[in-house]
């Protein structure tokens, strides 16, 4: 069997328009072959470098690596309840319309959400209603924030609405993302990051990080990502299994962290490739009267994870049938995550406050209309079979609207 030393490219059609492809090549083999050949596979070298350069990449100077972004989020969450600044019975803010595990370990910590709508159209948290949310219940002391599908919403407006409350950015989807030139991630006291398959990059399939730039917050987190280590003692025999924080297993492996540093120089292309491809799309989609298009607040720049739409009634089709023509045609689908959480089995039984008894109009139509299709810079003869696929459903549906 040859070995591969490069990702599959799409090479005609009938291939698969898959979510996102994993871009790889001798450089990542390279990477994972000089960690089997030094064989110590656990917390090292690379690991280091990686949390430097997503430093000097972000801006937010220190890191710590996840095996996950949804560790990284509760990483976050456990150091703010070991230092004391949350506690069981907190109120946390956060819009309805979300991946679940942004909100899910605040909710195994016992805090309780505060859910408010989603902005129309953006797909991230409504700025007045996080307004309204302060001004009804002052006691919330912190939020988690998603930028969901890789949009960004007014942070300077958030942060002053905030006051000082703890905001956790979750940035999984949006790596590259800015707001008036500062990066995603770097208005809160946390940001977490993931290295997931469908991402910007990835560490090998899964992965994440959180970053801060607090240096003793960040340390209390290295401890709750190794077991609870304390790693201010000397290393000897008897300070071995000392614990600093009551923490859990939430590491990388090396092997992962030699991928993504790979990865890493190819950043600012994916990003570009993404963008490139997003206004294609957007201009593309604004030629037919079918679906709301994606809307940005015009001082962020995001780094969109996807391509969203929101189907309006007036289109003479439905979203299963749109959905059902393009997994046909080999073209993979999603729903706007959790459109409105509350719909989901679990989440119903969960205790929560809502600014608008449980009413989100917003999040509802997007579970119901909303979905999101492929969007990661593809190469150009792969765009040219995807955009036919497109164009010919579009187009087929215009006439019957004329």
């Amino acid at each position: 069997m040859e070995k591969r030393t490069g990702w599959k490219t799409w090479e005609k059609p009938g291939d698969p328009h898959l979510m996102n492809r994993i871009r790889w090549d001798k450089k990542e083999l390279d990477s994972i072959e000089r960690v089997f050949n030094e064989d110590w596979f656990g917390y090292g070298k690379y690991n280091q470098e990686l949390e430097k350069r997503l430093g000097e990449y972000t801006g937010i100077p220190y890191f710590n690596l996840t095996n996950s972004g949804s560790t990284a989020i509760m990483t976050a969450l456990k150091v703010l309840m070991h230092e004391g600044k949350l506690k069981r019975g907190d109120l946390i803010l956060h819009p309805i319309t979300t991946f679940p595990t942004s909100i899910s370990s605040a909710i195994d910590l016992g805090m309780i959400p505060v859910f408010i709508d989603t902005k129309q159209h953006t797909y991230v948290v409504d700025e007045e209603q996080v307004e309204k949310a302060v001004k009804k219940y002052p006691e919330i002391k912190g939020m988690i924030l998603p930028h969901l599908l890789g949009n960004i919403p007014n942070m300077e407006r958030i942060v002053s609405t905030l006051d000082g409350r703890y905001l956790i950015e979750d940035c999984c989807d949006t790596l590259g993302g800015r707001f008036k030139e500062k990066q995603a991630g770097s208005f809160g006291i946390f940001m977490a990051l993931s290295f997931y398959g469908s991402h910007h990059i990835t560490s090998g399939g899964v992965g994440g990080a959180i970053g801060t730039k607090d240096h003793e917050l960040s340390k209390i987190a290295k401890s709750v990502i190794s077991w609870g280590h304390d790693w201010r003692v000397r290393q000897v025999f008897t300070a071995r299994y000392d614990c600093q924080t009551i923490g859990s297993d939430f590491q990388m492996t090396e092997i992962q962290a030699a991928f993504a540093l790979s990865q890493m120089g190819r950043l600012e292309t994916f990003v570009e490739e993404r963008k490139r491809q997003f206004e294609e799309m957007d201009s593309f989609f604004k030629e037919y009267d079918f679906f709301y298009t994606p809307v940005s607040d015009p001082d962020s720049k995001p780094s969109w994870f996807s391509y969203p739409l929101l189907l309006k009634d007036s289109a003479p089709f439905t979203r299963d049938d749109f959905v059902e023509y393009l997994i046909e045609n080999n073209v993979e689908i999603r729903p706007i995550m959790c459109g409105n959480l509350l719909r989901q089995e679990p989440y119903k039984r969960i205790e929560r406050v809502s600014l608008n008894n449980d009413n989100f109009p917003i999040g509802d139509k997007i579970q119901k209309d909303g979905l999101f299709i492929p969007c990661w810079g593809m190469p150009d003869n792969q765009k040219e079979d995807y955009y036919k696929i497109l164009s010919k459903y579009m187009s087929s549906h215009s006439s019957t609207t004329q």
